[in-house]
């Protein structure tokens, strides 16, 4: 953490996730590794664009109850099919509709594969044990919004921040 916190000015920010419902609202940098993924998410592969095939992320799991709403902890305890997932690269606003929450085994790299004719967004993080599984929250793209023209409660999730100076 000490090491993420001093390196963190190094991160390049690309845009933003949010899950509104479950309070999740974070930064998203291009590659995953100790210092993105202790100050936000993560992209799983260098050539993903937004609103394109399968959109990958993942960030920490952080246990214990006073941490269920840092980074993706939420998807751990509040994830749910039906919830609204957004992306935004600050210009277009990518709409997700969650169509599947579950835990797969840490090796199951396929959930982030494209499939055929499929638009859609994949966030994933440790499950309670880290070692038992990965928590996968995936959902369909359902509508694409310049930033001027999405709803204002959509602009809105973003400027939220996960409640980690909170807890």
């Amino acid at each position: 953490m000490i090491n993420a916190r001093l390196h963190a000015g190094k991160l390049r920010y690309i845009g933003m996730v949010s899950v509104p419902e479950i309070g999740l609202s974070l930064p998203i940098s291009k590659g995953v590794n100790d210092i993105a993924l202790t100050f936000g998410a993560g992209t799983l592969y260098p050539d993903q664009e937004m609103g394109k095939n399968n959109y990958s992320l993942a960030s920490h799991f952080v246990q214990g109850s006073s941490n269920k709403k840092v980074l993706f902890s939420p998807i751990y305890y509040e994830g749910k099919t039906g919830q609204h997932m957004y992306l935004t690269d600050m210009s277009k606003i990518y709409s997700y509709q969650a169509t599947s929450v579950k835990v797969v085994q840490p090796t199951a790299v396929e959930v982030t594969y494209n499939q055929p004719n499929k638009n859609q967004l994949t966030l994933i993080t440790c499950d309670y044990t880290a070692e038992r599984g990965r928590v996968v929250m995936q959902g369909d793209l359902k509508q694409v919004y310049t930033w001027h023209d999405a709803p204002k409660e959509i602009r809105d999730s973003f400027s939220r921040t996960n409640e980690w100076h909170k807890s």
